[in-house]
């Protein structure tokens, strides 16, 4: 036999054998072995024999030589071996003495080396309970050529007047017609092909029983490399196929199941579909042939539709689950939405050979949230406009009042101006609260664009800090501007981050210590821009920080208690840094301070077209409504 046929065999089996080659001695017979090669199986076995660890060819070698003198004579063994260079192969048991066991070895010969393969076989329940395994060779003509021992024993237990009258015999002599007729094709396929095959078989005994078979069938060969036959051998594997079977049936009540559900089942292997529910033709309005031939023309209805991540086949593992939402476009032009779900399904080694999948039709579920999302972004653009109009009515007519103060007497104008004054503050804050509601809600829906212009990005920062300078001071607090370049021309959405430090420095100032710094940093590297915003204030507990960049959360404590907010600031300022392609993370320790780092993408004009920032572009007006709560 080829090497290449035997070893294709036991790859990657549990499998324990070794390769040899025979020694002789000066009158030409054979007295021993030499090892060329051994697995870790072979070990195990050897361990349980001789109880030692059996960890080199050396010593594989003087065990196995111990096992030939013990067992034959020195012309029992040269015989034997020359059986097995004539014939290609043999069996032979060792009693071992090691509680019991019987080591058998089958004997191959591959030409270039003898492979032994090892196998070991406990007290008489065991060896009951083991695989039963059987052997032959045919020639071209489907005559037996070879039939081990225990192919006799199986054919003996099919009928008697077969016993030792198998060689020279076709199948046709033995087996049904229709049984021989399985068996000629298999043949056929392998030495058409040169090469091995695997299948599965049932047999019926003389009582009725039936027998599951896994079969290994490979060309036998000549000297010359033609083929002259096939050799082959079957193992019992009832507890396995019985596994399949049971598979197989409940394959067929899933799929009855199936037929009466709307959403659509899908069992696949690497390559195809091998079962699609009817309901695939009310979801995609058409026959699903095409994934019986090939699986990803699935993925076709996805890949249609140009959003990110919109596949289901591809970018996965095949022995992992995957689930997602993506939209389909059909043949006839129309878009769904569809929910998806796939998870692998092992046979009985173990190994995930099939998928199993769920698609769902959510597109009415997925426009019901859409419209969902529109009410609530109109509910609070009604609302905002609404609040609005009566805050700028107040906010007007405290302008005229105060225009018309010039006939009070001082001490009314100074009570009236107090008044007012805190009617003006809490209108700013109204409108605070007004103006975030509605970003946030413009941001989610998706109304709120990147607008980036060209201009010096350290510059209008440090504008920003200047505008707030008084706010600071009126708390008693100081703001400490520095960076690591002194210009620093990038492109840059001005609204993004005057938002963005008008809400920092506001928090920084509400929740810092009376006297306390705060600290303005800007920091430019090869490919981003850091802005630090630390204040030396009450800090925010360790349990809390994931809280603070979500919508209408607010970190609880004592210390904060007089200086809460809507809960919305934050989770804008991060909704706005990541629509500018940035980030932005807290570090904080109570009662030390908390230190917010955002970092944007430096990017750099390409084109002379690009807006450019002009210098009175900032509107020190807007630092009013964001202090407005201090």
């Amino acid at each position: 036999m080829r090497n290449d046929i035997f070893e294709n065999i036991i790859k990657n089996s549990k499998i324990a054998y070794s390769k040899i080659n025979f020694t002789k001695n000066k009158e030409d017979k054979y007295t021993g072995i030499s090892v060329i090669e051994q697995n870790k199986e072979f070990e195990k076995v050897a361990r349980l024999v001789s109880d030692n660890n059996i960890l080199s060819n050396d010593a594989a070698e003087l065990l196995i030589n111990n096992w030939i003198r013990s067992t034959y004579t020195a012309d029992e063994f040269d015989l034997l071996i020359k059986d097995v260079i004539n014939n290609g192969q043999a069996r032979i048991e060792y009693s071992v003495e090691l509680k019991d066991k019987k080591l058998i070895v089958d004997i191959y010969n591959l030409e270039k080396y003898i492979l032994l393969i090892y196998n070991l076989e406990g007290d008489k329940a065991r060896s009951d309970n083991k695989l039963k395994s059987y052997n032959w060779a045919k020639d071209l003509d489907g005559k037996y050529i070879v039939a081990y021992k225990d192919y006799y024993n199986y054919l003996t237990e099919q009928n008697e007047k077969h016993r030792g009258k198998i060689i020279g015999k076709k199948d046709i002599e033995i087996w049904s017609p229709e049984e021989v007729k399985i068996f000629r094709e298999h043949e056929n396929e392998v030495i058409s092909k040169r090469f091995l095959k695997t299948y599965y078989e049932i047999i019926t005994d003389k009582k009725g029983r039936k027998k599951y078979m896994e079969c290994t069938l490979w060309p036998l060969f000549d000297k010359d490399n033609n083929i002259i036959g096939t050799r082959g051998t079957s193992i019992e594997i009832n507890d396995k196929l019985a596994f399949e079977k049971s598979m197989e049936q409940n394959e067929e009540s899933f799929r009855e199941i199936t037929k009466y559900c709307e959403s659509v089942f899908i069992i696949r292997d690497k390559v195809r579909a091998t079962y699609v529910s009817p309901s695939f033709k009310n979801i995609f309005e058409q026959e699903p042939e095409d994934l019986y031939h090939d699986i990803d023309k699935l993925d076709e209805y996805f890949r249609r539709v140009e959003l990110e991540n919109n596949y289901i086949s591809d970018e996965f593992k095949f022995d992992e689950s995957n689930e997602g939402i993506g939209k389909v476009k059909l043949d006839n032009g129309k878009e769904k939405w569809i929910w998806y779900k796939f998870l692998p399904i092992k046979n009985s080694k173990g190994n995930i050979t099939k998928r199993i999948g769920i698609l769902t039709d959510v597109t009415e579920k997925k426009k019901l949230e859409e419209e969902k999302n529109q009410l609530e972004l109109d509910f609070f653009a009604n609302l905002s406009h609404e609040l609005r109009t009566p805050i700028n009515l107040i906010s007007s007519t405290i302008q005229l009042i105060k225009m018309k103060l010039n006939k009070k007497s001082p001490e009314e104008i100074d009570k009236l101006y107090n008044y007012m004054d805190i009617m003006e503050i809490n209108s700013l804050r109204l409108l605070k609260l007004i103006n975030s509601l509605l970003d946030s809600s413009r941001i989610d829906a998706g109304y709120v664009k990147f607008d980036p212009v060209s201009g010096d990005i350290i510059k209008f920062i440090e504008d920003i800090c200047e505008s707030t300078i008084d706010f600071a001071k009126v708390n008693n607090m100081e703001i400490i501007f520095d960076t690591n370049s002194e210009e620093e021309i990038v492109l840059f959405d001005p609204d993004i981050v005057e938002r963005t430090m008008l809400n920092l420095l506001s928090n920084a100032i509400k929740f810092n210590r009376i006297n306390g710094m705060i600290y303005v940093n800007i920091y430019i590297k090869d490919d981003e821009i850091k802005i630090v915003v630390k204040d030396e204030g009450i800090g925010i507990p360790k349990e809390n920080k994931h809280l603070i960049f979500d919508r209408f959360e607010q970190v609880s404590s004592r210390n904060r208690a007089e200086k809460q907010g809507s809960g919305i600031g934050l989770y804008l300022v991060k909704s706005l840094v990541e629509l500018h392609g940035g980030s932005i993370r807290v570090e904080s320790e109570i009662n030390k301070g908390s230190e917010f780092v955002v970092c944007l993408p430096k990017l750099i004009q390409k084109s002379s077209e690009q807006n450019m920032m002009g210098n009175n572009d900032f509107i020190y007006a807007e630092a009013n409504v964001e202090f407005s709560d201090i």
